[in-house]
């Protein structure tokens, strides 16, 4: 079986519509087939807390997942408004513990920066790879020079696939971009209408894993 992660309703519309509801609490579990392979798909909730409880209990109850792929919309600097990107790396831009020796973003005990090797993929699907960062904060303020996408949840699901030693892929569409004229309206009409988009590249996606 494979593991789906989403934090609203609103990223996986599509695939609740086509799932069976197995749980509401503590997390809303939902089971599928999409081509022949099992699904869960689980729904955590807004946060890096909620992603990842929402991950660890979905792994808790099913131990044996294959693969955790990760959907999502973030918000990104230097990027092109609803553009997809396969996440080539995630860390957190609101952890410091430099004072100890840790690098900046870096959890005491856990990598500096999460990897996902995810180039073949990237390739057979043409898909750009793109750098995450993930902050308990909507960001509409620039927090690096260079191009990124920005979340409250990818890293933390990283780490939780790191501690249960599962391959994790991450699929984000830029629904707005920091420092626009119209970031916060860009962001409300994108979260309701960017559900199909994220599924059809999520099918695709699933051919090619």
């Amino acid at each position: 079986m494979r593991l789906i992660v989403a934090a609203m309703d609103s990223e996986v519309t599509s695939l609740i519509e086509r799932f069976v509801q197995l749980e509401l609490e503590p997390f809303k579990l939902y089971q599928g087939k999409i081509s022949g392979f099992d699904y869960l798909l689980v729904v955590t909730g807004v946060g890096k807390t909620n992603a990842a409880a929402g991950l660890s209990y979905a792994l808790s109850k099913h131990p044996n997942m294959e693969i955790i792929i990760n959907l999502g919309i973030v918000g990104g600097y230097l990027v092109d408004l609803h553009e997809a990107y396969l996440v080539e790396s995630a860390m957190y831009h609101d952890v410091d513990v430099t004072i100890f020796n840790y690098k900046f973003g870096q959890i005491p005990g856990q990598p500096e920066i999460f990897l996902s090797d995810i180039n073949e993929i990237s390739s057979k699907l043409n898909l750009k790879t793109m750098r995450l960062m993930t902050g308990d904060s909507f960001q509409t303020s620039k927090i690096d020079d260079k191009p990124y996408i920005i979340d409250m949840e990818g890293a933390s699901l990283f780490q939780v696939a790191n501690r249960f030693k599962k391959p994790i892929i991450s699929l984000k569409i830029v629904s707005d971009v920091i420092e626009s004229k119209h970031q916060l309206e860009t962001y409300t009409r994108s979260e309701q209408t960017l559900d199909e988009k994220l599924y059809q590249i999520l099918l695709k996606l699933l051919e090619v894993i």
